[in-house]
């Protein structure tokens, strides 16, 4: 079997609780053909030692201030010299043999330039979930979200080189702009395996700072729209609704979307972004966003019962759904 070089970039800050055990579990991949890279933003815990004690088993490492992880990550991106290339977040960790099985399948998949697999989410009191990308409009998808685990996705270096690495203005959604990148330029190809094991804790900031990533998500989705030359008045409806931001940035789009296609991405877009905002309880937001799916895609309001949430919403106190949420949780 051919092993070509995959590099793995791990970002971190003041991530010394989990760092060590992240950095196992890429070194004991037993990989043949492993360039393993750690950026470390300065951090002022413990890291640093733990980066000292695993020094030689390291290709690179450093120490230093930076912006943040988008800029962190394309640090490590720059020395990496693998075919396969992916970041590893310093409290996320790989299963066993995922390496191997990643370089299977590039060579199963010759044209792929991104290759996703499915991840166990865990926590610290021990519940875990399988979290993959589901089939349905899957090729559409990759336009409106990341509807898989980032952990679990590996790209092609050549097709990193062609679009560009990770934008260092986003700090929450550089990687669904990433992807968006991607897709709209190479083949991308959903696996079965698990490759992953994707950990929520407090300080995460998946878990702490949701509104900010919807923020940067509609930054990034609003301008995949202007991209398209004929976005059939979608973005025109979401200024309406006061749902809109353009930073002036646009993708090259070598082919249109059909009218049926972007509104079923948008529709996409919207929910997931409710889905957040109704996690928050915030009503308003969720109320702006029912009404705009309606007006953008009114099949996928109805198939998607969201009347039904909507009147949930208006009917049902903050403190109530609140206390409901935790019951189901427990």
């Amino acid at each position: 079997m051919k092993f070509p070089k995959i590099s793995i970039v791990t970002p971190s800050f003041n991530q010394g609780e989990f760092l060590e055990e992240t950095i196992q579990s890429v070194l004991d991949q037993n990989y043949p053909s492993l360039e393993y890279i750690v950026i470390d933003g300065g951090s002022t815990d413990k890291s640093k030692s733990i980066l000292e004690k695993y020094d030689k088993q390291l290709t690179y490492w450093v120490s230093e201030k930076d912006s943040g992880q988008s800029e962190a990550i394309n640090k490590g991106f720059k020395k990496a010299t693998g075919e396969i290339i992916s970041w590893l977040c310093s409290d996320d960790l790989y299963e066993k043999n995922t390496l191997k099985t990643v370089a299977e399948l590039f060579n199963a998949y010759p044209d792929a330039a991104l290759v996703h697999g499915k991840t166990i989410l865990f926590d610290t009191i021990g519940k875990e979930l399988i979290k993959g990308a589901t089939p349905e409009d899957l090729a559409l998808k990759y336009f409106a979200v990341i509807p898989f685990p980032q952990p679990s996705s590996f790209f092609r270096k050549s097709a990193l080189d062609q679009v560009g690495y990770l934008d260092e203005s986003l700090h929450f959604g550089m990687d669904y702009e990433l992807l968006l990148r991607i897709a709209l330029n190479f083949p991308i190809q959903s696996v079965e395996p698990i490759l992953s094991r994707y950990r929520l804790h407090d300080q995460s900031k998946t878990v702490r700072q949701q509104a900010k990533f919807a923020d940067e998500w509609l930054l990034i989705f609003c301008r995949f729209l202007l991209s398209n030359t004929t976005d059939y008045s979608i973005s025109e409806q979401m200024k309406s609704t006061g749902i809109f931001k353009d930073d002036g940035i646009r993708y090259v789009i070598n082919s249109n979307f059909t009218e049926a296609e972007l509104r079923l991405i948008t529709g996409y877009f919207l929910y997931y972004q409710l889905v957040i905002y109704n996690d928050l309880l915030d009503k308003a937001k969720s109320f702006q966003l029912i009404e705009l799916i309606r007006r953008v895609n009114p099949e996928f309001y109805i198939q998607h019962q969201l009347k039904s949430i909507g009147l949930k919403l208006k009917i049902l106190p903050k403190g109530l759904i609140s206390f409901l949420r935790k019951l189901m949780r427990r």
